[in-house]
């Protein structure tokens, strides 16, 4: 019995470990500086097929040729910037999770403010007419 039950253990461990290696197809940049490099993009690309996620937990075709194309671009020695540039050339800014100072993103970081203000002065003449 006790034979039995270390197969069973060995084979479940041999499987849970063989699948590990399944979840990730892509090969990795054997450089951990340029690996973590990649990494750091791949947070920083949305998924155009997924509706915003990054491709750094997007399972989609996409984004695992962009994950290649990136890793690929790392080791043909661009920065990080150049990467960025050619993606946004190739695919416009929507692939960049990043506020683009181009399309006035300060925007985004004003009208919250803007809003609060307009609540405040509601609220503000709501309790001077009490």
């Amino acid at each position: 019995m006790q034979n039995f039950l270390a197969k069973f253990f060995l084979s479940a461990l041999l499987l849970i470990s063989s699948s590990a290696y399944a979840l990730s197809p892509e090969p990795r940049i054997p450089d951990d500086a340029k690996e973590q490099r990649a990494m750091k993009l791949f947070l920083e690309v949305r998924c155009l097929v997924c509706e915003g996620q990054v491709i750094e937990s997007s399972n989609t075709e996409f984004s695992l040729e962009m994950r290649k194309l990136i890793r690929r671009k790392i080791l043909e020695g661009k920065s990080d910037e150049e990467i960025k540039t050619e993606l946004v050339q190739e695919f416009g800014e929507d692939i960049l999770t990043e506020i683009s100072q181009k399309n006035n993103g300060f925007l985004l970081w004003i009208l919250p403010l803007v809003f609060g203000a307009g609540i405040g002065v509601v609220v503000f003449r709501s309790f001077r007419k009490k």
